[in-house]
């Protein structure tokens, strides 16, 4: 899903994929106007409302079925060179001591934003 920010767009994978959005339709988008892109991870279909898992389901990259590489790729051949964030919003992670979520965070998006 995009955020518009005044006149900028923050791209979220999770939003794109359960909007069933093509990576191509959001590379379209003029490059002055993306600000920044959320990298996570996630399930095409679960068993629990969407609300349950837009909150609680989310997934470290590498962890679920979205093509998270496929959407790095798509967006380095836009020439985006701006930040990457990561959006994990889980009932599990929140378990975790911060050390250990942060550490997971960086390694398995790290692994994901590689060339």
């Amino acid at each position: 899903m995009a955020q518009a920010i005044g006149r900028c767009i923050v791209f979220d994978l999770w939003h794109l994929v359960k909007l069933s959005i093509p990576y191509e339709e959001v590379r379209q988008t003029a490059l002055k106007w993306i600000v920044e892109l959320e990298l996570n991870d996630g399930t095409f279909t679960a068993p629990w409302s969407l609300h349950e898992d837009t909150i609680n389901h989310r997934r470290f990259c590498g962890e679920g079925e979205f093509d998270v590489k496929g959407f790095v790729e798509c967006i380095r051949k836009k020439g985006y060179a701006g930040p990457w964030g990561i959006e994990v919003l889980s009932e599990e992670l929140r378990c975790l001591p911060l050390e250990v979520a942060t550490t997971q965070a960086f390694q398995t998006t790290m692994d994901h934003l590689r060339s």
